[in-house]
């Protein structure tokens, strides 16, 4: 645990630095999500820390020389997952978001934007339809608008929304997910993952001046996993391709310039296993393909660390039920 608060303590002292998503970036939680499967009396948690740097200004598919802005995000993910039963779990994700706008002029001054607060949480239900050739499951959830809508700047101005820590909407989120142990590697795990994000409307933006919603999200993740043993300890290398499509987002219902978008990112991971169900993992992602509508800044990379521990309540339960016997 000791490991636990120190990367806390980083991750805190990291939010000293500039960070920011693009207006295509969001809060990152759907992206997030997708515990792999478990049999019945799991719980697992994880905390993580989520950091995408945003520094190339693209027009549609050509990058640009501009080098005067700069946006990043630095998130501090907290999530759990509960199996009830063999087919039956909940996951959510509380987000913690500092998000900042750079922006340098010609004559060498600054303009800096940010904000920190708590996201718009997520709960996700999710059930298994199949066990077995391969585990097949799909789940949906609400994304509960708790995040702040209405900061403001140090000169009292309300920021724009992509600056926002929450919504001030009701999304849904639709997940289905594909797994597959592989026959030649026992190890080894197949997967696919899909993510929908309904997003609502959030009738009072702006002070009940105007509407405003964020643009549907889908993303498809495509990726390979496996374990093996290095020096005594279990380590889990993995490889994805994660595509993502956000519409463009809509304000009063006209669409608004500067949003929505594709991207098709490469995703390598890497993680070891310690005693009593602990883990770290450290994703890194980097982008293949970018197609943003109009010109916005995009990501140029993206990485992600984070804890994890497994608890096995089935085995107490077990042990319970001998125990009157």
């Amino acid at each position: 645990m000791n490991r636990v608060f120190l990367f806390l303590i980083f991750f805190f002292l990291l939010l000293n630095l500039n960070a920011q998503t693009c207006c295509s970036g969001g809060v990152p939680v759907s992206g997030n999500i997708g515990f792999q499967s478990s049999e019945a009396k799991i719980l697992q948690l994880s905390v993580g820390g989520d950091f995408n740097f945003l520094n190339t200004l693209f027009s549609e598919r050509t990058k640009s020389d501009d080098d005067l802005r700069k946006r990043r995000t630095q998130s501090l993910l907290i999530r759990s997952a509960y199996s009830f039963t063999k087919r039956f779990s909940v996951e959510t994700l509380i987000p913690l978001v500092r998000q900042t706008r750079r922006i340098t002029t010609n004559q060498g001054g600054e303009d800096v934007e940010s904000s920190l607060g708590i996201g718009d949480p997520l709960i996700l239900f999710n059930y298994d339809l199949l066990k077995k050739p391969f585990n097949l499951r799909v789940g949906v959830g609400p994304q509960i608008p708790l995040g702040a809508y209405n900061k403001k700047n140090d000169r009292g101005i309300l920021l724009v929304e992509d600056l926002q820590p929450g919504s001030g909407a009701w999304d849904f989120i639709f997940f289905s997910s594909i797994e597959k142990r592989l026959k030649s590697r026992p190890t080894g795990l197949a997967y696919f993952n899909s993510i929908y994000s309904m997003n609502g409307v959030n009738d009072d933006s702006r002070g009940g001046n105007q509407t405003y919603k964020f643009g549907n999200d889908v993303q498809l993740i495509l990726g390979y996993s496996d374990q093996m043993l290095l020096l005594s300890k279990i380590i889990t290398p993995g490889l994805a391709l994660r595509y993502r499509r956000a519409n463009r987002d809509e304000i009063d219902g006209i669409v608004s310039s500067g949003t929505g978008g594709q991207w098709l990112f490469l995703k390598m991971t890497g993680g070891i296993k310690f005693l009593n169900e602990n883990s770290f993992t450290l994703n890194v992602e980097v982008p293949l393909f970018t197609h943003v509508n109009d010109t916005q800044l995009s990501s140029d990379l993206i990485v992600n660390v984070s804890w994890s521990k497994r608890f096995d309540f089935s085995k107490k339960i077990k042990h319970k039920k001998n125990e009157k016997f």
